[in-house]
């Protein structure tokens, strides 16, 4: 049985390397133009003995132990590492990560199963790291009647606003946040704001019934919460007489605004499940009517970059939570003060 080999076309050709150079000029300008600029304008090189930081210096001051407290502590307080490791993304997406097997672990035990177990010798705990793997490995399949530049660019928005949405959320005192604004309340409600946008845009541009129907409810149910979500915190706002997160946060040393405002925490709590689409406001990824909602259509490492940009989403809005209600950093003193000194003379 002989096989008939496909014609080659010039214009077949052309087309998928104009292609590749369509996605590499979008790739560049969203990570590489953004990364640019924030280590020509964020990164501080480290000033050791009034001296700039150069290779050989590097070497001695690792051979000398009196010498590395310094370079640390130029290197930890940098806006370069609270951008990528701690407060901002690379701590809340480790956070994420541990959040997902955490979850998936807890499901399991719900449901009388064992959950992630073979992946690792310690139940499992290399699961993550071999799912992040297979998304790598996997094809991307994009539906043929698809908006392919909007297919393409909502992962990388819907993660890139749960990035920024993480930014804006302090994490303990002495300015440890990347983005310490004064309407800082205003500012996070204006980003959950494009969630619903970025979410209905990505089932609109999937062209498909699935995504769209997900996509629309996922829309009403965002929007319709972002109201209740408002109004539970403005007793807070008129309390702490601030937009600061950092001054809201210090205006709870002595009480927790819990305490004055339960009924405002609960109606945020509820919110806030709505707006992270979980049980039971899960109707937008509906499986027994939708298959998954508006994530229908994804596949691979796209799927991927949703499922990080949804994790972050909740641990910003946990973190938020424990920010206007539960008092951020300053929780109850079970341990005694730890000497700042230490650190200081270090």
């Amino acid at each position: 049985m002989s096989t008939i080999a496909p014609k080659f076309r010039f214009s077949y050709f052309l087309k998928s390397i104009t292609d590749s150079a369509f996605w590499a000029l979008l790739l560049l300008t969203l990570i590489g133009l953004p990364f640019a600029m924030i280590v020509l304008f964020y990164l501080r090189l480290p000033i050791i003995d009034d001296k700039l930081m150069t290779p050989y210096l590097a070497l001695t001051t690792l051979a000398d132990p009196s010498r590395q407290i310094p370079l640390i502590k130029s290197i930890i307080h940098s806006d370069l590492f609270r951008i990528t490791a701690f407060p901002g993304f690379g701590f809340a997406a480790l956070l994420a990560a541990g959040t997902i097997f955490v979850e998936r672990k807890m499901l399991a035990k719900l449901q009388l199963r064992v959950g992630p177990f073979y992946c690792g010798k310690i139940e499992g705990i290399l699961q993550l790291a071999s799912d992040g793997i297979k998304l790598l490995t996997k094809e991307i399949i994009i539906p043929a009647k698809a908006d392919k530049p909007i297919f393409w660019a909502a992962p990388v928005l819907f993660v890139a606003t749960a990035a920024a949405f993480v930014s804006l959320i302090p994490a303990a005192r002495g300015g440890w946040v990347v983005a310490d604004a004064d309407v800082g309340l205003l500012a996070v409600f204006a980003i959950i704001g494009f969630f619903p946008v970025i979410t209905v845009l990505s089932a609109w541009s999937a062209n498909s019934k699935f995504p769209f129907i997900g996509g629309i409810r996922a829309l009403h149910q965002m929007v319709s919460f972002e109201i209740p979500l408002i109004l539970s915190v403005l007793g807070i706002v008129i309390l702490s007489g601030t937009l600061n997160l950092t001054q809201i946060v210090e205006s709870q040393y002595h009480y927790w605004w819990i305490l004055f405002m339960p009924i405002g925490a609960i109606v945020f709590f509820i919110a806030m499940l709505a707006e992270l689409e979980r049980i039971p406001f899960d109707l937008p990824e509906a499986e027994s009517e939708i298959v998954a909602g508006w994530l229908t259509e994804f596949s691979g490492m796209m799927y991927g970059l949703v499922q990080l940009g949804s994790y972050l989403k909740l641990y910003a809005f946990a973190a938020l939570f424990t920010v206007l209600f539960l008092g951020g950093w300053s929780g109850p003193n079970i341990w005694p003060p730890f000497p700042e000194e230490i650190i200081k003379d270090g």
